[in-house]
């Protein structure tokens, strides 16, 4: 027994001399296949199925460490110490691992090995031996493609008796492919549901024994078969490599149960061998350990890095990334700790720094209070315009400024408040405006929007301090010509924006247009009416009547017909060049002027008429042309057109002739008269009935002929008295 230990051992010792030399080189054993991902994750399942054993420094059949595992196979992974640092291509768990069978997997002071779908292979440590486990049920910080490992990029490889297919480096998953007419399922492992030809692999698991129960018996690195391989580990009589069989033959180590073979040389040579790899593997461990404390370290200081494992590299490689780490730690520390000071700074000057408070005055240089104000009235705190003097209404909208938003309620503009103030977030102090609100006690908000309307050309009318319908329309106007929603009622944005210093002052200012109202279309409707286009009233409203006027104006003038007068026609409606329409001498419903005062005067002389000389062709005017019109064959239109007018003339003096030849007679009637006694009621009935006889003309010569008559009359009448007076006295000089 004692000699089958001391055999067993040498060949261990020498194992792990020819395996340390191997990684020294970074040159594979010697074999007939090269190595491979498939060949290293079936090495490592082998492994698990034979079960290893665990062994510090191991690196020989059946016995290994965790890169012992990874090194047994063909002497790959370059540097044992640091494979991780000798891999091309790596990354990080957290980030999920690649579908790509043998890669290598690290976690601080451990190595193990991905044999794909999900699945890894470790030696864990001599209590656990071969671990075969989820890959995500351990620690693993990072993948990597083992060094002197090939990984295939495209195509078909073989591993555990199951088919996968490689495409950009990682085999396929959960899809489908098509090859020379053949279509391969691969489930969720990226196993395929049917097998490739058999020249179809690019890669073959030749360590598996499912390799070799599909028929292969050619030499492998491990010969379970009757043939001699690198190991020869089955139960024939041939002999390997390593002869580890149960029979009486003799391999290059012989490590059976028979008594052939034995050497003290070489059993002290074991006994060395072994001290000399326990001091080894001590002294590696006692370096792993302080590497360890090392990277722990570096993690430690690199908090922002949390999520990346201190990894096992060269010294110098170690070095320059805990000497970055630390600088952009010093950096980032450096920065925060100056915006932290800053910021305290900044906070200190906007609380004690006054910009303004009560009984600031600006001066010529300074216009800072006015500044204030003007923001203040722009965001509705205040309804007056700057004055460059900070007195009461001032704090008292400073106050209420700094409430609505959050400040310390004092009154005085600090920097703080300043800087809120001037900033597109300070809140407005507008409430809702619309039809019928009206200016109360001290708060005049209706009266400030009318008259900021008035400033930019928008409002014309009286400042009222009611929100009617004057001051609709024009919110209504500014609201179409600043892009908001033309509601006519002030909300909040529509104030902001009316208040802004980038309100738009309205680009037609002067005009009048379809739909608005105000003083300035009862101005267009008077002046429409007495260019006899408008035969309506003045209603202030810009109605469908009033266009179609305005467009009967605009057709008269050569204008182009638009539902807009510019402040330029109006210039010219206004003004004598004004054009008339053609039928200006007609006279309709609705027209004024002193021609159509004269038309009711001489209506009322021929006893069509009987209203009041207004000269305004109402609806009785209507209704006394159409009368005259009718008793005399002309065209019943109620209008008086020229024809019309001239017959109404002429039957008008006709009327004034025959009153004056009556005034005659009647004035030679009243002397008569007077002498009987009577003439004094005569007088006073001609002179009754004449009054409503007359036109114009006709009172003037009734005014003469009254004046003539009273002056016969008082002769008559004097005369009289005079012989009355004569007859008495000759009466009493008789008696």
């Amino acid at each position: 027994m004692a000699k089958h230990i001391v055999k067993k051992s040498l060949a261990l010792a020498l194992t792990a001399a020819i395996g340390g030399m191997t990684f020294i080189s970074s040159a594979p054993a010697a074999s007939a296949e090269s190595p491979t991902n498939v060949g290293l994750a079936a090495h490592a399942l082998r492994a698990y199925r034979e079960g290893w054993q665990y062994v510090w420094g191991g690196t020989s059949y059946g016995y290994v460490d965790c890169s012992g595992l990874i090194a047994s196979y063909y002497g790959v992974g370059g540097v044992r110490v640091d494979m991780l640092a000798s891999s091309s291509e790596w990354g990080y768990m957290s980030n999920g691992i690649p579908n790509i069978h043998g890669l290598g997997l690290h976690s601080p002071g451990h190595i193990g090995v991905y044999i794909g779908s999900g699945m890894a292979v470790d030696a864990r440590d001599e209590y656990s031996g071969m671990v075969y486990h989820n890959v995500y049920s351990r620690s693993w910080t990072e993948w990597f493609k083992v060094a002197g490992v090939s990984y295939p990029d495209s195509g078909w490889v073989l591993f555990d008796g199951d088919s996968f297919y490689y495409e950009n480096g990682e085999y396929i998953v959960n899809t489908s492919r098509t090859f020379d007419g053949v279509t391969y399922y691969f489930d969720g492992s990226g196993v395929s549901n049917i097998d490739p030809p058999s020249d179809a692999y690019q890669s073959t698991d030749y360590s598996s024994t499912s390799n070799n129960s599909s028929g292969n018996s050619n030499q492998s690195y491990y010969d379970d078969d009757n043939n001699t391989g690198y190991y020869d580990d089955d139960d024939d009589n041939n002999t390997g490599y390593y002869d580890d069989d149960d029979d009486n033959n003799t391999g290059y180590y012989d490590d059976d149960d028979d008594d052939d073979d034995y050497d003290a040389e070489a059993e002290r040579l074991a006994e060395e061998e072994r001290q000399r790899q326990a001091e080894e593997a001590e002294a590696q461990r006692l370096k792993e350990e302080a590497e360890q404390r090392e990277r722990e370290e570096a993690e430690r200081k690199a908090k922002e890095e949390a999520e990346r494992k201190a990894k096992e590299e060269a010294e110098r490689k170690a070095k320059e990334e805990a000497e970055r780490k630390a600088k952009e730690e010093a950096e980032k520390k450096a920065k925060e700790e100056a915006e932290r000071k800053a910021a305290e700074e900044k906070r200190k000057a906007e609380e004690n720094a006054v910009i303004a408070e009560y009984d600031y005055e600006d001066d010529d240089e300074s216009k800072t209070v006015a500044s204030i104000q003007t923001r203040l009235y722009e965001l509705g705190y205040l309804t007056n315009k700057a004055t460059g003097y900070y007195g009461e209404d001032t704090v008292n909208a400073v106050m209420l400024f700094q409430n609505n938003n959050d400040l310390e309620v004092t009154g005085i503009v600090t920097a703080k408040t300043y800087k809120v103030l001037k900033s597109n977030k300070a809140k407005n102090d507008f409430s809702f405006l619309e039809q019928g609100a009206f200016d109360g006690g001290t708060s005049l908000p209706v009266t400030a929007l009318q008259e900021r309307l008035a400033e930019l050309k928008y409002y014309y009318d009286e400042i009222t301090g009611f929100y009617g319908e004057l001051t609709s329309s024009a919110v209504k106007q500014f609201q179409k010509n600043n892009e908001l929603e033309a509601t006519g009622s002030a909300d909040p944005d529509t104030q902001l924006k009316i208040f802004s210093s980038d309100a738009k002052v309205n680009p037609f200012a002067g005009s009048v247009s379809y739909g608005e109202s105000g003083s300035l279309v009862a101005k267009l409707q008077k002046r429409l009416i007495e260019l006899r286009y408008f035969p309506g009233v003045v209603t202030d409203k810009f109605d469908d009547a009033t266009l179609e006027a305005v467009h009967s104006y605009q057709k008269a003038a050569g204008l182009k017909e638009d539902e807009r007068l510019t402040a330029e026609q109006l210039e010219v409606l206004y003004s004598d060049e004004a054009v008339k329409p053609a039928d200006y001498s007609t006279m309709k419903f609705g027209f004024s002027g002193e021609d159509v005062a004269q038309l009711q005067s001489r209506l009322a002389s021929l006893k069509y008429y009987d209203g009041k000389t207004s000269g305004v062709y109402s609806k009785a005017v209507v209704s006394a042309v159409e009368n005259f019109q009718k008793d005399f064959d002309l065209e019943v239109t109620g209008w008086a057109d020229e024809k019309t007018q001239e017959a109404i003339k002429t039957e008008s003096q006709r009327e004034t002739v025959h009153a004056g030849e009556q005034l005659i007679l009647k004035t030679a009637a009243i002397s008569d008269n007077a002498l009987a006694g009577i003439a004094d009621v005569k007088t006073a009935e001609i002179v009754l009935n004449t009054a409503n006889e007359q036109t114009e003309f006709t009172r003037m010569l009734v005014v003469l002929g009254t004046v003539f008559a009273a002056a016969l009359l008082f002769a008559v009448v004097f005369i009289a008295e005079l012989k009355k007076k004569a007859a008495a006295k000759q009466y009493v000089h008789k008696k």
